[in-house]
């Protein structure tokens, strides 16, 4: 989403059908907000006067960079205009000038939606320039338009570095991440990002601030914390508890195309009797000349002498050896949370269509997911990798991803917060990523029918539920799919903090 790690050889070896973008979420810019766009802002002259920030139309020299959203899918969409937004005032000034003059918005802090959920024809409201991280106590304050990466930073510069239990993928938006759930390496160990959220100020329907915690507007905290990002208001600073920076170990390993279904079995009975200090992430994926792999990551707390024992473990009981493996690397906090950003400049670990300087790549991204409450059986392993075979000799690729849950994430009560899905073993991830500029609307398409195909395939062994950060335009009855239990309570809010549905968005609806 978050949430996913692209390991080691594997990522050489199927280049053609899963590359280093990331998907879900939010993201933000952290490039310098320059005032007044030089071209003639037409119909948006007085919205542009109000803002510190930037308003950019077409023929400005930005426009078209700034314009596109992290994923390249829906690079077609043009907007009318785009307000890169200094603060919340800014915020403030584009909704209520969008809907004094009935135009079409979007609220963006990343750009990353499998359902284009952050761009569109009218005005977008970017929050990506409001991107400051500032500690007030062991409390993260955090701008809106703050990447992932942009946090990971900040919190590992500090005198005594802090964690914040999030995604894998540098470029997502810490809004977005933090609105659906927030999958991550620590997540067994601290929770969903959400969990770690102890405040949020959002501009709402009447272009109002307000601010909401436990005590203050606690229906719309509850709802913030896994309700998904743009349907209660527009987001424009969030308050995380932080956690000391602990010491972990990584494991790694990649198996070839053998008994790559018994492989899969392996990881998952052995998964389950992992301690809560210990996460894993199980990958098969196929490129589009049929080459599959199938690698396992793990994430433990307990030292390099402990991981590596439940590393062998996992082999003994694994009906093949790995290809290649790291079976107790050492690696620093900053290798890993900035995952490819660890050797880049803060500007450049972003998006083109992020920052100017940015220089992570942009790809065109489709997926679906599902929750399993209870183990695969061999017959849906075996289905699963038949899919991904039969993809491979149809010149398609793709991934599935399962990341573990349980631990703290299953601590908390299905209802406490607004994510349902805490009773899972794990989640999956149904992916394909092309880059920017390849494929054609036809073939990315037909990459959203695959990845749903997946999860239909699956519908026998898992729970029925969805991961809304992973939105899928085919599941039908979506927000009861993504919500579950919780809808009844989330449509009430809705009601209440925005009765007339100024906030709309492509992923369910409210």
């Amino acid at each position: 989403m978050d949430r996913r790690v692209l390991l080691g050889a594997g990522v050489g070896a199927l280049a053609g059908s899963w590359l280093t973008g990331c998907g879900g979420g939010g993201g933000s810019s952290g490039a310098p907000v320059t005032p007044a766009p030089s071209p003639d802002v037409g119909p948006y002259a007085a919205l542009a006067r109000q803002m510190k920030g930037q308003l950019l139309v077409s023929g400005h020299a930005d426009f078209d960079a700034f314009r596109r959203p992290a994923n390249a899918r829906f690079d077609a969409v043009v907007p009318q205009a785009l307000a890169r937004c200094a603060g919340p005032e800014d915020v403030s000034a584009a909704l209520n000038f969008a809907l004094t003059n009935k135009i079409a918005f979007t609220a963006r802090s990343g750009g990353h939606s499998y359902l284009a959920a952050s761009t569109g024809t009218g005005l977008v409201i970017d929050t990506g320039p409001m991107d400051s991280v500032r500690m007030d106590g062991d409390i993260a304050v955090v701008g809106a338009g703050a990447k992932v990466a942009d946090v990971y930073r900040a919190l590992l510069a500090l005198p005594q570095p802090r964690l914040l239990p999030s995604g894998s993928c540098p470029t997502v938006g810490i809004s977005g991440i933090t609105m659906g759930g927030g999958f991550g390496f620590f997540q067994r160990a601290y929770g969903l990002t959400c969990d770690a959220l102890v405040g949020a100020t959002l501009v709402g329907a009447d272009g109002l601030s307000v601010t909401c915690d436990a005590t203050r507007n606690a229906d719309l905290f509850w709802a913030l914390r896994g309700g998904g990002g743009g349907n209660f208001g527009i987001v424009t600073e969030l308050r995380f508890q932080t956690q000391p920076l602990p010491a972990f170990n990584t494991c790694w390993g990649q198996f070839g195309s053998g008994d790559l279904v018994g492989v899969a079995l392996a990881w998952q009975a052995w998964s389950a009797t992992l301690p809560e200090s210990v996460w894993s992430q199980c990958q098969i994926g196929v490129d589009s000349v049929g080459k599959m792999l199938l690698s396992v990551f793990v994430v433990g707390f307990d030292g390099a002498t402990a991981l590596r024992a439940q590393w062998d473990r996992f082999l003994i009981t694994a009906p093949a050896a790995p290809t290649a493996q790291d079976p107790a690397q050492v690696i620093s906090a900053a290798a890993l949370l900035m995952n490819r950003c660890a050797d880049l400049t803060a500007v450049q670990c972003h998006l083109p269509s992020q920052a100017s300087g940015g220089q992570m790549p942009r790809v065109a991204m489709t997926a679906s997911s599902d929750f399993f409450a209870q183990p695969i059986p061999a017959a849906g392993m075996q289905a699963l990798v038949d899919a991904l075979a039969a993809r491979g000799r149809a010149g398609g690729g793709g991934v599935v991803i399962f990341d573990q849950m349980g631990g703290a994430i299953a601590r908390v009560a299905a209802d406490a917060t607004a994510f349902p899905h805490r009773d899972a073993l794990f989640s999956a991830q149904y992916l394909t990523e092309n880059l920017a500029g390849s494929g054609t609307p036809a073939q990315l398409d037909d990459n959203a029918r695959w990845t749903h195909s997946l999860r239909t395939a699956m519908s026998p062994w898992s729970s029925g539920g969805a991961y809304v950060n992973y939105p899928d335009a085919a599941i039908t009855d979506a927000a009861s799919t993504y919500y579950g239990g919780n809808l009844t309570r989330l449509r009430a809010v809705k009601r209440a903090v925005d009765a007339n549905g100024v906030f709309k968005t492509p992923l369910a609806t409210l």
